[in-house]
């Protein structure tokens, strides 16, 4: 049973940019629990903001504790058939831009007021 491809198009986005740019600062994608931190981080970078998306934050079955969060859809993805594209403009909500640089987490949690 492959989870990813029982998520929505949406979140699909959400869960391949963790990967993106997760992957490129050393995060461990092979792990299912993410913590509060390491989304905002993922967030900010995504789309200018510390919002981590309600479907993972408000669903009661994916928190293992506080802050910390079950996404087995993370290590789920098949690394070699799914890739995400560096856009530079948005065309919909749904198709937020993602760009990534050189960035380390630490920076982009220094940068926000964001909640731990």
């Amino acid at each position: 049973m492959n989870l990813f491809n029982e998520l929505t198009k949406t979140q699909q986005l959400y869960v391949e940019s963790i990967r993106t740019i997760g992957g490129g600062w050393g995060y461990d994608l092979t792990k299912r629990n993410w913590t509060r931190k390491e989304l905002v981080a993922v967030s900010m970078i995504r789309q200018g903001n510390d919002d981590v998306p309600n479907w993972i934050v408000k669903d009661k079955a994916r928190r293992v504790g506080r802050g910390v969060y079950s996404i087995p859809e993370i290590a789920d993805v098949n690394p070699g058939t799914h890739q995400v594209e560096t856009q530079t403009e948005t065309t919909s909500d749904d198709e937020l831009a993602i760009t990534t640089d050189e960035t380390t987490p630490q920076e982009v949690m220094e940068t926000t007021d964001a909640p731990l």
